[in-house]
């Protein structure tokens, strides 16, 4: 099950990139469950239907098409239930991500909450994050160390560039060349596209999720018109349907509005061509800016200005690249938290890691955790000389200028955030965070209200909970000398450890006496001026929750 299969077809005619003149009908032989997947155009005249079989049992299909080449060709394709070994190496075996029930956070298809702990490189899909020639280059390294540290989503894109004045005006290449021809989009590559194959086989084979979109329609340049975004957003669907991605429509997309002369509604229009082309209902968003000088109601660092047009289905956040607008993340979060109905809201994009900032390490974690606590359904990590995957000897020169933040990827790998975001999942994962609910508010400072983190000020601590079973609070630096109460208390037992967020190691201490409704947490370990995560579990041998 899950897993993706090709058909390879051959059309007796030729046709434009942009047309999908084959469309495969799969139908379950135990349920009757159809399923309607066209095939995409990959050179000449070779066209591919690409199927993930959603349940197990046998599949049978047939083709339609006007084109005798490619119309009434019949198979069968057999599914089966994965192990639970195949299940612990490969989380995509249990399906393509939605929204769940509750509209807070991503499950599998079967229904197993997803953490979404994500790494951006968006240059993945160029020549100097290569491929290599035995599957031992660049990307491979970069996949092997993301694994290692706990990641399980990859932020990209599936075409980088395009206009930047250190770049190519068709994008970056990869091994298959340039996405178009001579920057010629009615000539696509199909080259460029099948070592994006690669790639994406090589993700979804080691367990990651993909979360992205086609480029940044209109930041550099108008490349794309209306039409071929629409024409390279189809392809692009239905290419990659089968693979298990979160979609956004376009990085930054409010300057394709700015820029472009786009109007909302041909950003809509775009986003209802995704969706005719979504049959397994990937989860479909925007990647917003972090700026706030768009406007409205454009200029809310998130995607949530788009939501009235009813094919957005979860929120993407981008709070600013500075450590003076990290208070940008409870706030929004926040802001996002309170919509209704619910909508997952996902931190995509926050201040990257670099090895200039002194504080680079406590960044990427406060980032992590505040998140997670304030309710996000996942957050996307970044570091500088990762995501525009910076090497000095890239022999096409397309790596762009280095600014004074971007080092080498190989030396970007080794920065102490990546590493110490694992034990964000490994505490979170072993206490059903998709139960918790932030409140902060039930945290008292110093005998007063706990205030929100502030542009000069992000040590006020974060608290998720869910009553009579669990409360994670996160304290960050500065809170040494400061008395904090947890408040709201359920009537329980519980269990109570610290955890070192830079290390993992955990401490056993004295929990709340039985039956207090507010408890003074107890002194903070050593250092007591770095930050600490407190975690209260009910303990269920000390009488019922």
């Amino acid at each position: 099950m899950w897993t993706p299969v090709e058909i390879s077809l051959e059309a007796a005619s030729s046709h434009v990139w942009w047309e999908f003149p084959v469309t495969a009908v799969f139908t379950h032989a135990g349920s009757g469950t159809r399923l309607e997947l066209p095939g995409f155009w990959d050179g000449d005249r070779r066209y591919v239907v690409r199927f993930a079989p959603p349940r197990r049992g046998a599949w049978t299909f047939r083709t339609r098409s006007a084109d005798k080449g490619l119309d009434a060709v019949r198979g069968t394709i057999s599914a089966r239930t994965p192990s639970a070994a195949e299940l612990r190496r490969n989380g995509n075996l249990r399906g393509h991500l939605r929204i769940s029930p509750d509209g807070r956070y991503f499950t599998y298809a079967d229904g197993t909450p997803f953490f979404l702990l994500g790494d951006t490189v968006w240059a993945m899909n160029t020549a100097r994050c290569g491929l290599g020639e035995n599957s031992d280059g660049p990307f491979y390294v970069y996949l092997a160390d993301r694994g290692k540290k706990g990641f399980t989503t990859i932020f990209m894109s599936f075409m980088r560039g395009f206009g930047d004045t250190t770049m190519e005006p068709a994008g970056q290449r990869n091994e298959g060349g340039y996405p178009f021809v001579d920057a010629d989009p009615a000539r696509l590559n199909p080259a460029y596209f099948r070592a994006l194959d690669a790639r994406m086989r090589a993700i979804w084979e080691r367990g990651f999720v993909t979360a992205g979109h086609p480029t940044w329609f209109g930041k550099h340049n108008c490349f794309f018109d209306r039409d071929t975004a629409r024409r390279i957003v189809s392809y692009l669907a239905v290419r990659y349907a089968a693979f298990n991605h979160i979609w956004s429509l376009s990085g930054e997309f409010q300057y394709a509005l700015r820029d472009c002369e786009w109007s909302p509604e041909d950003f809509h229009r775009l986003g209802r061509t995704l969706q005719a082309l979504n049959p397994y209902r990937h989860p479909v968003s925007a990647h917003p800016s972090g700026r706030t000088h768009w406007e409205a109601p454009f200029n809310v660092q998130s995607s949530r200005g788009l939501i009235p047009a009813g094919w957005i289905d979860h929120n993407w956040l981008q709070t600013g690249q500075s450590a003076g607008r990290l208070f940008n993340i409870p706030l929004r979060l926040q802001e996002n938290y309170a919509l209704s109905p619910p909508m997952p809201a996902l931190l995509a994009e926050g201040f990257y890691e670099r090895a200039s900032d002194r504080a680079h390490a406590y960044h990427a974690r406060w980032q992590a955790w505040t998140a997670f606590l304030s309710g996000a359904a996942g957050y996307g990590y970044g570091a500088f000389g990762i995501w525009q995957f910076y090497d000095p000897e890239d022999p096409y020169g397309e790596t762009g200028k280095p600014g004074k933040d971007t080092i080498p990827w190989r030396e970007a790998l080794e920065l102490e955030g990546s590493g110490q975001l694992r034990f964000v999942r490994q505490v979170l994962t072993g206490l059903e965070w998709w139960s918790l609910r932030p409140h902060r508010e039930w945290l008292v400072l110093n005998g007063r209200e706990n205030p929100m983190p502030g542009p000069k000020d992000i040590s006020p601590p974060h608290c998720a909970a869910r009553p009579g079973r669990t409360y994670v609070v996160y304290i960050p630096r500065g809170n040494a000398d400061k008395r904090l109460l947890l408040t709201h208390l359920a009537k329980a037992a519980y269990e109570a450890r610290w955890v070192d967020p830079r290390t993992g190691a955990e401490t056993a201490v004295d929990p709340p006496p039985q039956g207090v409704e507010e408890w003074l947490i107890s002194a903070r370990p050593e250092p007591a001026g770095e930050d600490w995560v407190l975690v209260l579990t009910a303990d269920r041998r000390r009488g019922p929750r």
